[in-house]
């Protein structure tokens, strides 16, 4: 079962580079929104894999982890918005990706979501990065259990993975209605 194929990923890229992007134009930049929301998306659908039984967990990590490798290559588009939108975009990825991996592997945090946003913050400041990925991944390990995120406010890398829990906690309510929708 391919769920998250490399030219999946291509294909984001080549839109990426195709598209016509502008600072002062919000419309421009939502080829990168959508991105981020197809890779939630893909992870979602991996987690109905597995609770299906059409997947094994063990497969589904295995997916995870290789989806994981395509965002830790670098890309240039030869413009400077472009790459740090990227960069940007990049950052929320990673988050929702070890999010996924945290759910399936039950390593959800009993912390509430204002504790390990504080942790995440104070542990970047201290320049504990990964520490404080850490805790941005447990978040939406919780909004993947089915906890409401509340809103937050936020700087620096926490912001960029932050910003990838949000996109996962949105999507997770438009599949519940279009799921209420097809149900009624």
């Amino acid at each position: 079962m391919e769920i998250y194929p490399e030219e999946r990923f291509r294909n984001w890229i080549r839109k990426i580079e195709e598209s016509d992007v502008k600072e002062n134009d919000p419309k421009s930049i939502e080829v990168f929104n959508y991105f981020v929301e197809d890779l939630a998306i893909a992870c979602l659908k991996i987690i109905s894999a597995v609770k299906e039984r059409e997947l094994s967990k063990k497969k589904a990590l295995e997916i995870l982890e290789n989806m994981k490798k395509f965002f830790l290559t670098s890309v240039d588009f030869g413009d400077e918005l472009k790459n740090d939108l990227y960069e940007f975009v990049k950052e929320s990825i990673k988050a929702i990706i070890q999010s996924t991996i945290y759910y399936l592997q039950n390593k959800v945090s009993k912390k509430s979501f204002e504790q390990l946003l504080k942790e995440a913050v104070e542990k970047e400041r201290k320049g504990d990065i990964a520490s404080a990925f850490e805790n941005i991944a447990k978040m939406g390990a919780k909004v993947l259990k089915g906890e409401e995120l509340p809103e937050f406010e936020a700087d620096g890398f926490v912001a960029n993975w932050l910003d990838g829990i949000e996109t996962l906690a949105v999507v997770m309510r438009i599949a519940k209605i279009d799921q209420h929708l097809s149900s009624s």
